[in-house]
């Protein structure tokens, strides 16, 4: 028999209890939630990023372009550094644009000397770089200046740079042969 002659105007506190149990658990679910999703846009930013460089349909890409970018991703990751949720441990945001990082800062700093000697070493700058990656988009640049340069091939310094980015490619080939040897 259920019997309210004790009626006290206060809920019971097996409701009590329960309830802000059930607050906790929610702060404490909403907070994950919010570190997935924004552990999830910094991933889907990057890569739909990362996809647009690669795309096929993209045939040409200017090193200005990839300046811009740049300074997109810099944007990008300020805003991962500024903890926009807290709880991640240290730089955890940053990870998601690690790869698109290195690519940028390899073009962006022309630093091929460097991927080249290091690639395939624990300690290289450029680890999460795929040599197939900088081929195609360095591919895509030798078209962009190529076809932008009708006359790039009477001024010294373009002759040069088209050297260079040829001299690139065959080595990234000869890297990409020798690792699937």
């Amino acid at each position: 028999m259920w019997d309210f002659s004790l009626f006290s105007h206060t809920s019971a506190y097996c409701i009590n209890g329960g309830l802000s149990g059930f607050n906790v658990s929610l702060i404490h679910n909403l907070f994950e939630i919010a570190q997935t999703a924004c552990m999830s846009a910094c991933k889907h930013i990057s890569t739909s990023l990362m996809e647009l460089l690669l795309n096929p349909e993209v045939r040409q890409i200017s090193i200005g372009a990839l300046h811009q970018l740049n300074a997109d991703v810099k944007e990008c990751e300020s805003f991962a550094r500024a903890g926009p949720v807290a709880g991640f441990q240290g730089d955890t945001l940053l990870l998601a644009f690690s790869d698109l990082r290195q690519l940028l800062d390899l073009f962006t700093q022309w630093d091929w000397s460097t991927y080249l000697v290091d690639y395939g070493k624990p300690t290289c700058k450029y680890l999460r770089v795929n040599p197939h990656t900088s081929l195609a988009l360095l591919e895509k640049m030798k078209e962009t200046s190529r076809k932008n340069n009708v006359f790039a091939q009477f001024r010294k310094t373009d002759r040069d740079r088209q050297k260079l980015i040829d001299t690139i490619i065959k080595q990234l080939r000869n890297l990409i042969t020798q690792q699937q040897a």
